[in-house]
């Protein structure tokens, strides 16, 4: 659908917007994430007491500002284009590295919730192998590691925007995703858990180890957030009775943050039509922690 691909094309451009030092070679298709927050766990000396999981759309959840919030100390594995896989071996490797320690986790996730896609540079990456099964393979990544992220995972520095190129950019993608959904409508939908293999894999990790995650549904831009409203939103519908149906084997809560009015977010406050900035994400952060229920306290 004409909106699930403008959603792609604005992951690569919201990533770009962060990047900082020597570019990856071209054959690096994730700007180095995958390898570098790999790289970061095995370098903890201490594991975290708090796991972020997610998307880009995750990596402005600041571990300092979240640890201010909940007392607990935080590692984001968010990468560029992050999916359930990603954050499955991001929990089992953490989990390796530091048996004897329990955590709270706490997943951003689309209103699509999660599919089985497991990107390429996580499948070349020998940390990642373990927890792959067969979408593992031999090849050796070409992506280095990269210097947009601190020890802890959190974005370095600032993404170098004015306030002025940041408005011009939400509003392009904006006026595309209304665009987008205005011609191409989506149809009535149902995600199918045979291809969420992965998500349900990390729900049950989790909860295995004794854990409840907190699972909170990404923001979405005013205007187009209405005009998928307006269309029925079909996948809000889909994400409803998944999640339904999954509460009846899993543990988890969830905190549904599309609407920015529920937690006092600002339209200007976007880095584009589906990705927040850092000040929307310390708003939209002390509302998740304030409805955990008192999981992300310390």
């Amino acid at each position: 659908m004409r909106t699930a691909a403008l959603a792609l094309v604005l992951l690569a451009a919201a990533g770009s917007a962060w990047a900082v030092g020597a570019p990856e070679p071209p054959s690096c298709t994730d700007g180095g994430d995958r390898l570098t927050k790999l790289t970061l766990v095995e370098r903890l000396t201490r594991s975290p007491q708090l796991l972020v999981l997610g998307s880009s759309r995750a990596r402005v959840a600041m571990p300092d500002f979240v640890e201010q919030l909940t007392g607990l100390t935080t590692f984001n594995a968010g990468v560029r284009g992050g999916a359930a896989a990603d954050e499955y071996v991001f929990a089992r490797l953490l989990a390796q590295r530091f048996p004897e320690r329990k955590r709270a986790y706490l997943v951003f996730v689309d209103v699509g919730i999660a599919d089985d896609g497991v990107n390429p540079e996580l499948a070349d990456e020998p940390l990642a192998r373990p927890f792959l099964g067969r979408h593992a393979t031999a090849r050796a990544t070409t992506c280095r590691v990269n210097d947009v992220y601190d020890g802890d995972g959190g974005i370095a520095g600032s993404p170098g925007l004015t306030k002025a190129e940041r408005e011009a950019r939400t509003a392009a993608t904006v006026a595309q995703a209304l665009q987008s959904i205005a011609h191409a409508p989506e149809r009535p939908m149902r995600i199918d858990p045979a291809r969420t293999r992965y998500f349900r894999r990390l729900l049950g990790f989790i909860n295995a180890e004794g854990a409840t995650p907190v699972i909170v549904l990404n923001p979405i831009y005013p205007t187009v957030l209405a005009a998928l409203r307006r269309y029925g939103f079909p996948k809000q519908r889909a994400s409803d009775a998944y999640l339904a149906w999954l509460h009846r084997r899993d543990r988890f809560v969830v905190v549904d943050c599309e609407d920015i009015r529920t937690w006092g977010g600002r339209a200007s406050d976007f880095l584009n039509f589906d990705h927040v900035d850092r000040a929307n994400m310390r708003r939209m952060l002390r509302y998740v922690v304030a409805h955990s229920g008192g999981l992300l306290r310390g």
